[in-house]
């Protein structure tokens, strides 16, 4: 009950109650009605009572003990004292109101007798029966929500929850995302309620925290039992998230969900989220999410690689799938190139240089929303087992997934047509003009690092490119052309001869 519902009471009332200080802490709960006669009752009390006392324990203090005693009941959690007003205390003493007006402790004055004994009686069994009324309704509520769970998962939980505590309900994952609610009026009172939402209950899978239940109860529900229910519905929610795991082809392993969202097999961003976390991962709200694929000689090492580089933005799903090695990592969202950021700390903790490490071949795809994580993951698969660096990012390999759209004679007609002259000029005088200007190219047209590439003076570098010029008709940095040349290089593949295929000319 409420201090206010105490005091309609028609029993209160014959006491003729007079509220001297808490008018503004009316709606207090008060979970017990006590009476006592005993100064040092502070220590005996739980919190939440409503002390009612004659001030025989006062009578014989002085003002400093009086104080006392109201701060003392004040930090015991009391929420409201009355005192009856008789032989004990003829009037209620100004430092008990002041004191109780100090700690925001609603203090009544009783001027009429009527026994403790009947208030208490009349407080406790309206109290004692409400709680028999919300165990009944959290009882109803446990047998609704394992109803729906045949039918409805997550989504019906949330629903029922709502109907049945009368405010909305959330689902959210252990970092915070939501994937189920109901009674939710906007999407603004959503992130409200994600952050101040007065009552939450974890939801357990196999003895892991997975997420938590958030709800607000309509009014009129007690602290407690509002929790008992919130707990309850976590436990439906539970449920529903190990049916998710266990239904057949929705398995919630890391091996399973990486491959499921490489064939295109996860349905929803919602259900990402939910198999992320049975899978231990909670990407946080609004992060995005990169892909990577690795071909590997050492598929142990190389999972571990993984594992760390992901670490240190929040964790990491990873598994061998078939003869890959599959990861999604959360992207870091302070730098420019979050793609770029993982490669390098790939590179750092494989102890590998671009091109050192033996065996490995690994492509980061782009970060991406978690709706479209597969599309970074296929991003980097479909690149995974082409020519490059050891460890790239999957932009690097775009000519060689526009050269793989081309049949064999197009891009016969593509090299012959762009490199014809420089090949044969090659063939014939046993020069390297053709892999002058894919190192040229591929170096974004600077003669410094293309010479050092290329081991030679930039002198050396200049005379060739003048020859290539000569024999094409046009200059080899032209941007009109230099997409042309970049894939006809890469089509020829004298650079990497062991990578891409070669075409006689």
């Amino acid at each position: 009950m409420t201090v206010r519902e105490i005091l309609d009471l028609a029993v209160v009332q014959a006491a003729a109650p007079v509220l001297t200080t808490g008018a503004g802490e009316l709606n207090r709960r008060v979970l017990w009605a006590h009476s006592s006669e005993i100064f040092e009752i502070g220590p005996l009390l739980a919190g939440g009572e409503l002390l009612l006392t004659t001030g025989l324990g006062l009578s014989g203090t002085d003002a400093g003990a009086r104080r006392f005693w109201i701060r003392d009941l004040a930090e015991r959690g009391v929420a409201a004292v009355a005192i009856e007003i008789g032989r004990s205390l003829p009037m209620l003493p100004d430092e008990l109101v002041d004191e109780a007006g100090r700690r925001g402790i609603p203090l009544i004055r009783l001027d009429d007798v009527v026994p403790f004994e009947r208030i208490c009686r009349a407080v406790n069994t309206v109290i004692l029966d409400r709680e028999g009324t919300e165990l009944r309704t959290v009882d109803q509520l446990s047998e609704a929500l394992f109803a729906v769970l045949t039918r409805g998962g997550l989504n019906g939980v949330a629903r029922v929850a709502a109907e049945r505590l009368g405010g909305p309900v959330l689902v959210a994952t252990a970092a915070g995302q939501v994937v189920a609610a109901g009674g939710v009026p906007a999407k603004p009172a959503l992130s409200r309620l994600v952050s101040d939402a007065p009552t939450r209950a974890p939801i357990l899978v196999d003895g892991r925290q997975w997420g938590d239940v958030v709800a607000e109860c309509a009014p009129g529900w007690s602290p407690g039992a509002a929790a008992l229910a919130a707990r309850r519905v976590a436990a439906a929610a539970g449920v529903a998230v190990a049916q998710l795991r266990d239904s057949p082809g929705e398995a919630g392993g890391a091996a399973a969900l990486l491959e499921d969202l490489l064939t295109g097999k996860v349905a929803s961003e919602h259900e990402f989220a939910i198999r992320a976390g049975l899978a231990g991962v909670h990407p946080p709200a609004g992060a995005e999410l990169i892909g990577i694929v690795a071909s590997t000689a050492d598929p142990r090492a190389t999972i571990a690689m993984m594992r760390a580089a992901g670490a240190a933005t929040g964790g990491t799903l990873v598994a061998r799938v078939r003869d890959h090695v599959l990861s999604i990592v959360v992207a870091d969202g302070h730098t420019a190139d979050p793609s770029g950021a993982v490669a390098q700390r790939l590179r750092q903790q494989s102890g590998c240089s671009v091109d050192g490490l033996a065996g490995l071949r690994c492509v980061v795809g782009p970060p991406v929303p978690p709706a479209e994580v597969g599309r970074s993951l296929r991003e980097a698969h479909d690149v995974a087992d082409t020519g490059g660096p050891a460890i790239r990012v999957w932009r690097e390999n775009i000519p060689d997934r526009l050269l793989g759209m081309l049949d064999e004679n197009t891009r016969r007609q593509l090299v012959d047509d762009l490199l014809g002259p420089l090949r044969r000029w090659d063939a014939a005088h046993g020069s390297e003009l053709v892999r002058t200007v894919d190192v040229y190219v591929r170096h974004g047209c600077s003669p410094t690092r293309a010479a050092e590439q290329l081991h030679v003076r930039r002198q050396s570098l200049h005379q060739r490119l003048r020859r290539a010029e000569e024999l094409l008709g046009h200059r080899v940095d032209d941007p009109s052309v230099i997409a042309s040349m970049l894939l006809a290089t890469r089509a020829v593949g004298l650079d990497r001869p062991h990578d891409h295929e070669h075409f006689a000319g």
